[in-house]
């Protein structure tokens, strides 16, 4: 092409007025790979490629029917979602790592309302890289607990707690040294797990109860040698997983059960092989999810069914994968 083809081309694109801004359709299949080839006949896109998997783009939190298993509609999040805490009203708060959801921009924390619309509920944490592990409802109070160093626009490290309809920070105020992984609330009481040496002005071992009005410690102090990230009280009992050996005092490998009282373990020790991350309690039974194969004196990959001895009974999922999250809702999993 000769240097005044150039110019004139160069000149045509200065010239030309402003292109119309192409926006994706948010209701397009999107496939679970990559895409080499497609062309429309007949209303039809046929498409080709290395994915193996091709269905709706739900965004990171996607509420399933209970029934039918399939996905209902709820605003994209853009990002990672790891929490997810019921508002009481058919709505939900969720936390994680994300920018946006809905479109509208917000920071790791948002809330989402009955009808599938975000509310204008925004508290926000810092840094952008941080994350939220862990959220907690009472009433109008709403538990954190992450990376976080700011929530709600206030100083908050790792642990704070904001106003559900302002989403401004409260004065509660424990104030961690280190990763807040889980929260659980009873008896005006909260329990945190995760990976912390100090908080609320005094040394704690991965694992703290704080006072849900003043977020003072309370004396209760059981101690773990690893990370704690998952917490379920059951009666008056704490049931804990994560990475640890020794918990309330005794070998206790990545799960253990601690008393409410006094904070030593019971004798409860299912003695997992791997990390436990996920925990639930319904009928008696405590179900664990994780990366373990090994627990309760049988072989179980990623899931399993503790009784009150701490054997795994005969329920066997048998995941090919970690699990991460379990709910107990009636006779199901």
């Amino acid at each position: 092409m000769s240097r005044l083809a150039l110019i004139s081309l160069a000149l045509s694109f200065f010239l030309a007025g402003p292109a119309t801004a192409q926006l994706p359709r948010p209701d397009l299949y999107v496939a679970n790979g990559s895409v080499h080839a497609a062309v429309e006949l007949g209303g039809t896109l046929y498409i080709g490629g290395e994915f193996f998997e091709v269905g709706p783009s739900t965004g990171s939190a996607v509420p399933i029917d209970a029934t039918s298993g399939l996905p209902q509609g709820l605003p994209k999040v853009v990002g990672k979602v790891f929490a997810v805490a019921s508002d009481g009203a058919g709505g939900w708060f969720i936390g994680g790592a994300f920018t946006h959801v809905g479109g509208e921009a917000r920071s790791n924390l948002a809330h989402v309302l009955a009808d599938h619309s975000v509310a204008p509920w925004n508290p926000g944490t810092a840094p952008d890289i941080a994350k939220v592990y862990a959220l907690v409802v009472d009433g109008n109070t709403v538990y954190v607990g992450g990376s976080f160093l700011n929530l709600g626009g206030q100083t908050r490290n790792h642990i704070g707690a904001v106003d559900a309809t302002t989403g401004l920070a409260t004065s509660w105020n424990p104030n961690s040294i280190g990763e807040i992984r889980c929260l659980a609330l009873s008896g005006g009481v909260v329990y945190a797990g995760g990976s912390f040496s100090f908080i609320a002005g005094q040394n704690r071992a991965n694992l703290a109860a704080i006072d849900a009005a003043t977020g003072a410690l309370t004396a209760w102090n059981p101690g773990a040698n690893g990370a704690v990230n998952a917490l379920v009280l059951d009666g008056a009992t704490v049931y804990l997983g994560g990475l640890f050996t020794t918990a309330g005092g005794q070998p206790r490998n990545r799960i253990a059960a601690v008393s409410v009282a006094s904070g030593a373990a019971t004798s409860w020790n299912p003695n997992a092989n791997n990390t436990v991350g996920a925990l639930a309690a319904s009928g008696g039974l405590i179900y664990a999810g994780g990366y373990f194969t090994s627990i309760g004196g049988q072989a179980r990959v990623g899931v399993a069914a503790l009784d009150a001895t701490g054997a795994a009974t005969a329920w066997n999922p048998a995941a090919n994968a970690a699990v991460h999250a379990l709910e107990v809702n009636g006779s199901t999993v």
